[in-house]
Order: C-alpha cells, then sequence, then structure tokens
C-alpha cells in the first residue's frame, strides 16, 4: 500500500516539473532590444509598448505611436536653448508646451524609418523602429532648403506690396512667408537675402510689425446711440489708413477686421473688410447688454482661420498674436427700450389709490435698463396691465379672495403683439376680505416675478 501511494506522489511530480518545463519553454523569450533599450551609432532609436487586452484592440498602432514618438523625442532633445528662450517670448508657450509642439511637429515630418523588430506575450506587444541619422539629416537639408527659398520669395512679394502702399496684400504675403518655415521654427533660419545676411523667421517677424505700425483704424463718427434689444439705427464706419515711410496717408482697401465686443453684448458680424475707400461698414443686429456703456473693439485680423491647423501653425498663430496689432474701440451709449405703461388694478371692484402692482413692475423694468414715458409716441412698448381680485369662500374665520392678471405688449415699431400672457385664481387669505384681495394681489406679483416677468423681457429684447 505504501508503495502505491510513494509512486503515485512520484508520478504527480514528475507531471508537475514537465508541465512546468513545457510552459517555460513555450512562453516567448524575451529579446534583448526589450530587456535592455540599444544604442546604436549613426541611428536614432524609438521602442514602443503597448498593453494587450479585451478593452484594447488597438495595440498594434498605439505601439507604433509610442515607437515614433519616441524618435522624435530624440531628435529634438537638443533644441537650442537661444531660440527657445526667443521663442516661448514671442509665442508666450512655457518651454514644456513648445517643446511637446515640436515634438509633435517632428514626428508628424517623419520618413524613412525601419522597422527592425517586434515582440509580443499575453500583457504586452513591443515594436522597435530606428531611423538613419544621416538620412534624417540630410532629407532636413534638403526640406529646410527648399523652405527657405520659399519663404524668401514670399518676404520679396510682401516687401513689394508694401512699396506699393498696399497694405492688406502685404500682410498676407508675411503669413504666407510663415508657412514654408513652421516645421523648421527651431532653426536659425540664417540666410542670403538681397545681399545681406538675415535670420528669416526674425526678418519676416519685424517686417511684418513694421508694417502693422504704419496702419491706423478711425471710427467715422464719435459714439453712437443704441437700445437694449433693439439693431444700431445706422450701421458704423471704420476707416483704415496706412501711412508710407514718407508719412503719407493711403487708404488702406481689402483690409480684413475683426471685431467683439469688449464690454457689453450683442449680436453682429464679427468679419469685415473695408472697400475701396479704405471704410469697413459694420452692424450690430441687436443690443443683448443692459450696461448703459459698451464697447466694442475693432482690429485688423491676421488669424483668419485656414484648414491647416497642424501644431507647427499653431505655435505661427501664437506668434502672431504677440504683435502689436493696431485696433480702434467704437463707445455705444445704450438706454433700455422706452415704456407707454397702462394699468388698472381693482380689489374687489374698487380702484386701488395707490396701484402696488403697477409701481412693483415699474421698479422691476427699471432694474433691467427700461424707461417710462407719458406719451406713446415717445415709446418703443406700449404695456397694458390689468389685474383685479374677487371674493372667494371663508373658512375657520379666515376669508379667501382670488386675483386674476392680463398683460399684452405692443411693438410699436410694428404695431404688432410682442409678448401677452394672463395669470388666474392667484389665492389670498386674510381676516376680511379687503385684505384678503391685498394678499392675492400681493401674491400675483410673486407669480409674475417667477416667471412672466423674465419671460417678458426675453421675449421683447428677442
Amino acid at each position: 500500500m505504501k508503495s502505491k501511494i510513494k509512486l503515485k506522489k512520484s508520478v504527480t511530480l514528475f507531471a508537475l516539473i514537465f508541465l512546468s518545463a513545457g510552459l517555460l519553454l513555450s512562453a516567448p523569450k524575451k529579446p534583448g532590444w526589450v530587456k535592455k533599450r540599444p544604442i546604436i551609432r549613426g541611428y536614432y532609436i524609438g521602442i514602443g509598448i503597448a498593453e494587450k487586452s479585451k478593452e484594447n484592440q488597438d495595440h498594434l498602432r498605439q505601439a507604433k505611436n509610442n515607437a515614433l514618438n519616441e524618435l522624435a523625442s530624440e531628435i529634438t532633445i537638443n533644441i537650442s536653448s537661444k531660440i527657445t528662450d526667443k521663442i516661448t517670448i514671442q509665442s508666450g508657450l512655457s518651454e514644456s508646451e513648445f517643446r511637446s509642439e515640436i515634438q509633435s511637429t517632428t514626428k508628424s515630418t517623419l520618413e524613412d524609418f525601419e522597422l527592425i523588430d517586434t515582440w509580443e506575450d499575453k500583457k504586452e506587444y513591443w515594436v522597435y523602429y530606428r531611423l538613419s541619422i544621416s538620412k534624417y539629416k540630410e532629407a532636413k537639408r534638403l526640406r529646410l532648403e527648399r523652405a527657405i527659398n520659399l519663404s524668401k520669395d514670399l518676404l520679396r512679394k510682401a516687401k513689394r506690396e508694401e512699396s506699393g502702399n498696399n497694405p492688406a496684400s502685404a500682410l498676407i504675403y508675411y503669413k504666407q512667408a510663415f508657412d514654408p518655415i513652421r516645421n523648421h521654427i527651431t532653426e536659425t533660419l540664417k540666410t542670403d537675402y538681397e545681399g545681406s545676411e538675415i535670420f528669416l523667421r526674425n526678418e519676416i517677424y519685424v517686417s511684418l510689425q513694421s508694417l502693422l505700425g504704419k496702419i491706423e483704424l478711425k471710427p467715422e463718427k464719435g459714439a453712437l446711440s443704441a437700445k437694449v434689444g433693439k439693431p444700431l439705427n445706422e450701421p458704423y464706419l471704420i476707416h483704415a489708413v496706412y501711412r508710407d515711410d514718407n508719412g503719407v496717408e493711403h487708404n488702406a482697401f481689402n483690409l480684413p477686421l475683426k471685431l467683439s465686443f469688449i464690454r457689453g453684448s450683442g449680436d453682429m458680424i464679427e468679419q469685415l473688410f473695408t472697400d475701396a475707400n479704405g471704410v469697413a461698414k459694420g452692424s450690430v443686429s441687436k443690443i443683448t447688454s443692459t450696461d448703459r456703456l459698451q464697447i466694442i473693439k475693432s482690429e485688423v485680423d491676421l488669424l483668419i482661420p485656414t484648414d491647416n491647423d497642424t501644431a507647427s501653425s499653431r505655435i505661427v498663430s501664437k506668434i502672431l498674436r504677440s504683435l502689436s496689432i493696431p485696433g480702434a474701440n467704437l463707445i455705444l451709449n445704450v438706454s433700455g427700450l422706452s415704456v407707454f405703461l397702462e394699468s388698472s388694478e381693482l380689489n374687489l371692484g374698487k380702484p386701488l389709490e395707490i396701484k402696488s402692482i403697477t409701481a412693483k413692475f415699474k421698479n422691476w423694468l427699471t432694474g433691467r435698463g427700461f424707461t417710462f414715458v407719458d406719451e406713446m409716441g415717445e415709446a418703443d412698448l406700449a404695456v397694458r396691465f390689468k389685474v383685479e381680485t374677487r371674493k372667494g369662500n371663508t373658512t375657520y374665520g379666515q376669508f379667501i379672495a382670488y386675483a386674476d392678471m392680463e398683460i399684452s405688449v405692443i411693438d410699436l415699431t410694428t404695431g404688432e403683439e410682442s409678448y401677452s400672457n394672463a395669470l388666474s385664481n392667484v389665492k389670498g387669505i386674510q381676516l376680511n376680505y379687503e385684505k384678503a384681495g391685498l394678499k392675492a394681489l400681493e401674491n400675483t406679483f410673486d407669480k409674475m416675478s417667477e416667471s412672466i416677468l423674465p419671460e417678458f423681457i426675453a421675449t421683447v429684447q428677442r
């Protein structure tokens, strides 16, 4: 019996050893590049890892993406600190943000990288890429040479347009001159231009700032009057002039402008172009803020959106934003809509000497920018307001009254009813019917404040 037990134990132990050995033999062996990152003279190395799971079926793409990020990181690690400092100051980016953007740009231009090996087990997928440093630098040199030549050609066109007193066209060419070199923004870009040695990025930037300094925007009129909820009665005009090197002023035609409220708010066209006389004509379709003083800022628009939203173009956009851009402010003196009010308040059939709801209604609207006038001909709106109470029941010595309210608003510009509403059976309880009626009136205004009055304002200012 004992011998049988020993035999079973021996067989079991042997089976476990055999199974373990089989598992070890079947497990994929990690290659050397997985165990230790290789360093190979003359090559950039990129190794990417991605987890494998039921939730993650995209591990092949993720591993490749991570490997290319590593390649780009190796390439961008030696950016000149002087260039980094200058561009971060101009663009407003932090150094880490700038390096991240440049790494993204570098990655997007990678080519001729080689897939060396892959390895995977049940949990992870690894991929190994490398890129010849000499091939990369030669390809980069050729791209840089083409970019510099194209950028200089655009710079020449910009200066020619500027000399011809066409600042709008010059602005376009100066901005376009950044495009070819946007992927080389970390290079010194030293080059020969018209017989002189220049730093191309700096030359474009300084020339563009100089041109902007010669442009002036002027509102054709002073402050304009406006009303909340209404359009401006007349278009506003902005005159753009360009002052050449001799101090002579020229109309800046076809100049792109952008407009925005820097105080207050309203609905308007936010992009304009000047006409042949250098004048841009704008309008506000509705004033939406109740601020009495509102300001519209107009400025030259350098950042008309393009489809080329890459990391490098975003850096160029931020550099452009650091420029001092000419602008002008348009002042709006805003008043609320004027109201002619007819009101009737009856408590149990008797007119009230003191119209409490009417007073509260006027105070509520006045606090939101509305004004009241005594003549209908001077008003924007005619408001007819009626409220009356009636007796209800008595219960346990308490008297109940009910109030009914109607409101109607006529837009006197169009003659049409722009708003109407009503409340019924608003209850008031007190020690006698007269006081119960007054309480019902008080409760009526509370209900009006909750929904009807905000709805009224939203409608008439729409």
